[in-house]
């Protein structure tokens, strides 16, 4: 019964997420199946072991959700910080500024700068602050924007792989299966290359006939950064919570406490503390929160351990065909229930599927590929897609689900086959 009942509130939880009925945002319907599920089926300590709290029951939860949420909101004020104060914007311009009115170049140039900013900025960010950038310019250049749109989500997406900090969905795998800081970037380094190198050649060859030779710009695009003082210290402070994010994982210290003092050192630098704090989305804090409440009540009611019997009974010892295999079954679940929840839903699922040690690691790796590649399948496989999309439109530029679906369904199983090959390689070396 319990089974039945923790099924029908995630369920319900999902399609509120996507139909989003009345008012109801993703926020909303992921605090209203926590509602649910803590009413109906979680004890008060099982609630704790869910927002990542210590309990006599479980010493050590699976996810530190506290630590997860900490460090979201703490990279969204660094990386506000940059992006209002100009700086991605002036790494999308000069590389525009650079093609030289080749649309050839263009098209690799918008590619290479959404990947460095997506690397350190996250692909949320990316998207947000270069799809104007991209489609006023291709407006006044008369030249379609199609290309382009589809190089930057690509790239996003794609680049927000390597850094354990790199996407919340990293950070959940690295935190819950106790992934070395350093030793993610070593392991996830060369699969996203692979990834790129793929994604890159396959779009180019699609948008063979529709990127120009050349085009007409008129003027440069005028690149200026605000606050070059304070740009230094927010890229000083990236850079310091990069590499000392790692020595504190070394030494088991939380890295929210890394990335909570680099908040900190900007919000009292910039003395604007209402309003950086302003620009966290605030409502993913609260979708993350829900969602692991949720998912916790599908693992105590044993739904999750059911689920992997049945996805890891069969499951070949082949390390190759076993990293496939998951990287792609994660990346097609990221567009049935997004790609956080169903990260939330795997982590518990893979960890309780009784591998080894070392299949158990590559499983985690694997899932690294498929939730942040499977966000290149459709618009609502990620956060991302639904920004890119909606950021799109307001500048009179759109997609449709079934273009998207085509390129995505042709493009990604074999960026995926390529990073899930490259990984497999390196976890049997």
């Amino acid at each position: 019964m319990n089974q039945i009942l923790a099924i029908g509130v995630f369920l319900l939880t999902y399609v509120l997420i996507v139909v989003k009925p009345g008012r109801i945002n993703e926020a909303l319907a992921a605090l209203i199946g926590a509602i649910l599920a803590s009413f109906f089926l979680l004890k008060p300590h099982q609630i704790l072991e869910a927002l990542g709290i210590s309990t006599r029951e479980m010493p050590l939860p699976l996810v530190t959700t506290w630590n997860v949420v900490i460090i979201l909101a703490t990279l969204m004020v660094i990386s506000s910080l940059l992006d209002d104060y100009g700086f991605f914007e002036y790494c999308a311009k000069k590389a525009i500024n650079a093609s030289k009115n080749s649309g050839h170049r263009l098209f690799l140039y918008t590619y290479l700068v959404v990947s460095f900013i997506a690397l350190f900025a996250g692909n949320d960010v990316v998207i947000l602050t270069t799809t104007p950038i991209i489609l006023i310019f291709c407006r006044h250049a008369r030249i379609d924007p199609k290309p382009y749109m589809f190089a930057s989500f690509f790239a996003a997406n794609t680049f927000s792989m390597p850094l354990y900090i790199g996407n919340l969905t990293n950070i959940l795998i690295g935190d819950s299966f106790g992934l070395d800081y350093f030793g993610f970037t070593k392991y996830m380094f060369l699969p996203t290359l692979a990834a790129a190198f793929i994604n890159y050649e396959l779009l180019k060859y699609i948008f063979r006939k529709q990127i120009p030779e050349t085009f007409d710009s008129k003027d440069n695009v005028e690149a200026v950064i605000k606050n070059r003082p304070l740009v230094t210290l927010g890229l000083a402070v990236l850079l310091g919570v990069i590499i000392v994010g790692g020595i504190a994982n070394y030494y088991r210290v939380p890295i929210s406490f890394v990335t909570l003092t680099g908040a900190l050192i900007l919000l009292v630098s910039e003395r604007r503390i209402a309003h950086r704090l302003k620009r966290v989305s605030w409502n993913v804090v609260i979708f993350v929160i829900g969602l692991f409440i949720v998912v916790k009540s599908l693992d105590v009611s044993g739904v999750n351990a059911r689920i992997g019997e049945m996805v890891f009974s069969g499951l070949s010892n082949n390390i190759f065909v076993a990293t496939y295999f998951v990287s792609l079954l994660s990346a097609f679940m990221c567009n049935l229930v997004n790609n956080i929840p169903m990260t939330a839903m795997m982590l518990s699922i893979i960890q309780q599927a009784g591998l080894s040690p070392d299949m158990n690691t590559a499983m985690g790796y694997s899932l690294v590929i498929g939730s942040n590649l499977g966000a290149n399948f459709t618009t609502f496989g990620a956060l991302a897609g639904i920004l890119w999309l909606e950021s799109a439109r307001r500048y009179g530029w759109n997609t449709t689900m079934t273009d998207l679906l085509k390129i995505g369904l042709f493009v990604t199983p074999i960026a995926i086959l390529g990073a899930s090959i490259v990984l497999a390689i390196e976890l049997s070396i």
